[in-house]
């Protein structure tokens, strides 16, 4: 792959990364010690029971999306490790190239296409 091309996917990881760990920090904080764990605040919005039970929802959800992107900045963080060591853009199944249209779509990639749809059942 090309060194311009793949400048392009680290700035785009790079930039994903911030949004990642700014939303992450909106809804939680940083664990102690763990780069990629944090942990979801419970809201304090009052006394209530209506209150209260805002706070549980809200947590329930923060709980789920905390999850969601702490999965994708584990696979952001792991793109840009394969690029500083080379591997980047090789399926980790099968060891060919990922296909660029795919890289373009979701630059934190790790699997091509065909492996990926083996994964999921889907041939």
């Amino acid at each position: 792959m090309e060194k311009e091309l793949i400048a392009q996917f680290k700035a785009q990881l790079e930039d994903r990364r911030n949004i990642l760990v700014g939303q992450l920090q909106s809804i939680g904080s940083r664990t102690d010690g763990e780069a990629i764990d944090f942990e979801a605040k419970f809201p304090d919005y009052g006394d209530s029971m209506e209150d209260n039970a805002t706070e549980v929802a809200d947590y329930t959800k923060n709980l789920s999306l905390e999850r969601d992107l702490e999965k994708e900045l584990h696979d952001v963080e792991s793109a840009l490790k394969k690029i500083a060591d080379g591997s980047y853009g090789i399926c980790v199944h099968c060891n060919k190239e990922i296909e660029l249209e795919r890289l373009k779509i979701r630059p934190a990639s790790s699997s091509c296409v065909e492996c990926k749809k083996k994964l999921k059942n889907q041939v």
